[in-house]
């Protein structure tokens, strides 16, 4: 599939940041173990993934502001609007699944990170659904220049808002207990899902009518 050959083009756009990007992934969750302890190693698994998704996406994003020309290129090649914007979405999704594999190792290596259960995977992916779902056709629709500030923002405030919103009692999700954990994880995975789709589509629409000149 040629959306696969975009996926892999953007991979080689950010391998020279891999190595630092995977560092950070798996010193984050220790690190936020340490230093917000009633978390165990939830608070830092948010962000690990929250700062990877974003991070890299952004390091893409950059590459193709500075060369706006190879967006044409693409276009003149086999490679439709479409595919490449499919492409980002799916993405994200891989540098989520790559943090999903990096803490379940780290919690069987490190004690007292807890344990990375199906509903936590799935609670996050709909969590970084509803990031890229919004970010990624505001930035199609304003380009990279006018939303890089909302980057900024959200990598900064993380690690601020982030634990204040697991620290409020509303957050507290012990009545999901009651039901089967494959059933929660399956429909929070539909909700996410949906929403990544709706937001393609939009994304889409938006990009098939951007002058690529």
């Amino acid at each position: 599939m040629m959306v696969l050959s975009l996926l892999k083009k953007d991979f080689l756009i950010v391998k020279k940041y891999v190595l630092i990007m995977l560092f950070v992934i798996v010193l984050i969750p220790p690190f936020m173990r340490w230093r917000t302890p009633e978390f165990t190693g939830v608070l830092g698994f948010i962000l690990s993934v929250v700062f990877a998704v974003f991070m890299l996406l952004q390091y893409v994003s950059l590459k193709e502001y500075q060369f706006p020309k190879a967006a044409a290129l693409l276009c003149a090649a086999p490679f439709s609007r479409k595919e490449m914007v499919l492409s980002k979405y799916l993405f994200c999704m891989a540098v989520y699944v790559i943090c999903c594999i990096v803490f379940k190792i780290e919690t069987l290596l490190i004690p007292g990170l807890g344990t990375a259960d199906i509903k936590m995977f799935a609670l996050m992916f709909l969590v970084t659904a509803v990031f890229i779902g919004l970010y990624l056709p505001v930035q199609y629709k304003l380009g990279y220049e006018k939303t890089k500030i909302a980057f900024m923002v959200i990598i900064m405030a993380s690690p601020v808002i982030l634990p204040l919103l697991l620290r409020m009692e509303s957050f507290n999700l012990d009545f999901l207990s009651m039901i089967s954990p494959w059933l929660i994880s399956g429909g929070i995975v539909l909700i996410g899902a949906a929403f990544l789709a709706a937001s393609a589509f939009l994304s889409m629409k938006i990009y098939d009518k951007a002058d690529l000149a």
